[in-house]
Order: C-alpha cells, then sequence, then structure tokens
C-alpha cells in the first residue's frame, strides 16, 4: 500500500462546510497557543519569538505529513527544564544541536522499530518524568513570578526556592498581582467563555499597562532589549565540534522526551477520531520537525496533547486546521511583535504555571496510587530522580525500571 499523509487524503472529500470549521478551530487554537509559545520561549532562555517560528514550522510539518486529522504539534512544555539547562550551560547554539541531534535519535528510534517499544512503556514511567519536570519548571518559575531580578543558575529544583528565601526582600508586590491576576482570569475565562483567548487577552492588558502606566514591573525588554524584531531563524554563534561530545548527554533525553509526547498525542487522537497511526512513521515525522526546529530558534517540538484535544474541541474537521493554524500564527507573529517586550515577565510565569497544570498527567496520579505497589514505587522512583539528578540518569533509570514493568505484567522470563 502506499503511504499518503492525511491532508492529501482529505482532499478527496473537503468542502465549504469543512473549511469553514477548520478556519474557526485554527483561529481560535492560534489566539490561545500565540501567548503559550512566547512564555515557553522565554522560559527557555531564547528569544521570544522563536517560540512562534518553532511553533510554525512543527505545526506546519506535523499537519501537512502527518497521518491525523487533529494532531497539533509545537514546543512543549515538557522540555523547558530541560532547554533551560542547555541554554545556561551551552548557550542557544548548544540548544540548536541538541534539537538537531535529538532528531537524529528520533530517525534511528523509528528505523529500528522503537515506536511500539516506547507505546509500551508503563504509564506510571512517564507520568514520573513529566511529575518530576513539572516540579523543576515551577521552581525556575518562583524568581520572576515574584519579581525578584537575580539570574536562577541552571541547576536543581531547590535553588528557585533558595532563590526565594535569599531575595525576599526583593519581591515586589506588583508583581505578585500580575501574576495572581493572569491566573485568576485566565482560569475564569477558559470555565465561562470557551473560545475567548484568555492568556492573550490577559497579557495585552499587562503590556498596555506597562507601556502607558509604566507599570513597575520587568519586563521581557528587560532581557532581551526592545527591537525583538531584529532576529535570526537560525541561532548565532560559531560551530565548534567539541560542543558534540557535551551535548549528546542532552539530546537522548529530549528525543525520549519528543517519542513520548508524540506518541501520546497521537494516541490521543486516535481515540477522538477513531483513526489509526503507525508509531514508526510518528517518530520520523517528529524526526524532521526536530531537524527543521533546530533552525528556525532551536526549540525542541513533539506533538501535544493539549493543543490536539482543543483542537478536536473546537471542532476541526482535517489537517487544514493545523495547516491554517500556522498562518494565523505569522499574521499575528507581525501585528503584535511590537507589543511583545512589554509583556510582564511575572505573567509569563503564569502562563507557564497554568501549562504545568494543565499537563494530562496529574488526572493519572489518583490511579497509579491504586495500583501495585511497584508501579507507585517506580513512579516516585523517577519522579525523585528527575528532580535531584540529572535528566539524563532519570530517563535511562525510567527505560529499565519500564523494562521490568512490563516483563513483570506479562510474567515472562
Amino acid at each position: 500500500m502506499t503511504w499518503l499523509p492525511k491532508s492529501v487524503v482529505c482532499l478527496s472529500y473537503y468542502d465549504r462546510f469543512r473549511f469553514r470549521s477548520d478556519v474557526f478551530a485554527a483561529l481560535v487554537l492560534a489566539l490561545q497557543i500565540f501567548p503559550v509559545a512566547i512564555a515557553i520561549a522565554v522560559a527557555t532562555g531564547v528569544h521570544p519569538l522563536h517560540g512562534i517560528t518553532c511553533t510554525a514550522v512543527a505545526g506546519l510539518l506535523a499537519s501537512a505529513l502527518g497521518d491525523s486529522k487533529i494532531r497539533i504539534g509545537g514546543p512543549n512544555i515538557i522540555f523547558v527544564a530541560v532547554a533551560s539547562s542547555i541554554v545556561a550551560r551551552e548557550g542557544v547554539l548548544g540548544l540548536s544541536l541538541s534539537t538537531l541531534l535529538a532528531g537524529v535519535l528520533l530517525m534511528f528510534f523509528g528505523a529500528i522499530g522503537l515506536g511500539t517499544a516506547i507505546q509500551m512503556l508503563p504509564r506510571s514511567i512517564a507520568a514520573g518524568f513529566s511529575t518530576g519536570i513539572a516540579v523543576l519548571v515551577v521552581s525556575q518559575q518562583l524568581p520572576n513570578l515574584l519579581g525578584i531580578n537575580s539570574q536562577l543558575p541552571a541547576g536543581r529544583a531547590a535553588q528557585g526556592a533558595l532563590m526565594v528565601v535569599g531575595n525576599a526582600m526583593q519581591v515586589k508586590p506588583q508583581a505578585i498581582i500580575l501574576a495572581l491576576a493572569t491566573l485568576i482570569l485566565t482560569v475564569a475565562c477558559r470555565r465561562r467563555f470557551r473560545y475567548i483567548p484568555a492568556g492573550l487577552i490577559v497579557i495585552a492588558v499587562g503590556a498596555l499597562l506597562v507601556k502607558f502606566e509604566h507599570f513597575p514591573v520587568r519586563t521581557i525588554e528587560a532581557v532581551y532589549g526592545s527591537n525583538l524584531m531584529s532576529f535570526h531563524l537560525n541561532p548565532t554563534g560559531t560551530f565548534r565540534l567539541d560542543l558534540l561530545g557535551g551535548i549528546l548527554p542532552h539530546a537522548f533525553p529530549i528525543a525520549v522526551l519528543a517519542a513520548i509526547e508524540s506518541l501520546k498525542a497521537m494516541g490521543l487522537a486516535t481515540r477522538l477520531t477513531g483513526e489509526g497511526f503507525n508509531a514508526d512513521s510518528e517518530l520520523f515525522l517528529q524526526a524532521g520537525a526536530n531537524v527543521a526546529s533546530a533552525f528556525a530558534g532551536a526549540l525542541p517540538v513533539s506533538g501535544v496533547s493539549s493543543y490536539t484535544s482543543k483542537n478536536a474541541h473546537l471542532g476541526a474537521q482535517t489537517p487544514m486546521a493545523g495547516i491554517l493554524q500556522v498562518l494565523f500564527l505569522v499574521v499575528f507573529l507581525f501585528l503584535m511583535a511590537p507589543f511583545v517586550r512589554f509583556i510582564p515577565l511575572p505573567m509569563i510565569s503564569a502562563l507557564i504555571l497554568l501549562s504545568v497544570c494543565r499537563m494530562t498527567h496529574w488526572r493519572e496520579i489518583p490511579q497509579l496510587i491504586s495500583l501495585a505497589r511497584a508501579e507507585l514505587a517506580a513512579w516516585f522512583t523517577i519522579s525523585l530522580l528527575t528532580i535531584v539528578t540529572d535528566l539524563s540518569i532519570a530517563i535511562g533509570t525510567g527505560m529499565l525500571l519500564g523494562m521490568f514493568l512490563y516483563v513483570r505484567s506479562k510474567g515472562q522470563p
């Protein structure tokens, strides 16, 4: 059988009704994704607008060449902890090379048929990675959330909390007010008004307060300067062979996390639409997306379950919704870029916290607690290792524990 991407298959029955549904879903989702993509870029340490360019590249490839009608790809909150650590140690060029090498590793995973094996990874292991990374991300965002200007070095979760304690006198009430307003208004709007881009509205109000009322908080401009439009798609810097040896330990966890998140998003799309997919083909697709993203802004990308779920609930009918979403994101990029520099950093951190709270693994934790002690111990162990050790160690240990739990559940030697 000849393989065809779903975007080509859907052309045979595409009509005006499906086009209207796709346009509506693409517009609403693009408005909701825009501020989150900027927040992920800032939290990682790369140029804010690179969040949009990487989202556009990953979304276009995932929708145009993928096996799903509704799956959406882009930068994922799951990568923030490891990516920000790479930027702090090796710079943006190091992150770009790590993302590129992660794409190569994903291609290798697909070539040797690891897609099915990764799908069989016990949920306790995958949830352990997500829980530990969530704690790391929250810790990293605490200083900006409270208006503390000190630079947080790359390290463990405790450093964020220790920095807050050591710089308690620098905490700014204005920053706390903006962060709380972002959290409360965004949650309230999403519960009452399904289609309103609450995050975009909130940060737009914050930017206007800074620009016209001179609200005394730290903004994106304080970190990246005033002329945000003068940026390059590919990270600047001189390529050095000595970087390759240092980035392999970072590229491996990026590749594994990208594979887990992408296959989870495809599994969600399958449950929502009843369509099938090939796991190894998905790994090949995400490999290409990461290679392209390495040159479009350096951020790692994957399938994103929360975006996929929203896309389906907004009524998307075909992959054209994902393609149109990319066009809308590019338009918003040029329309809103002059105002991005006024966005307060406490609001950026609040958006990151909201993204952490919406990570799908939280709903699985009560189920994990009710499982066998081995599953619960595996989840707790991987979560703890992710928090207190290097992510590469946690990934390697998680893979070994996953194989043990799988064999144990099948009762095979």
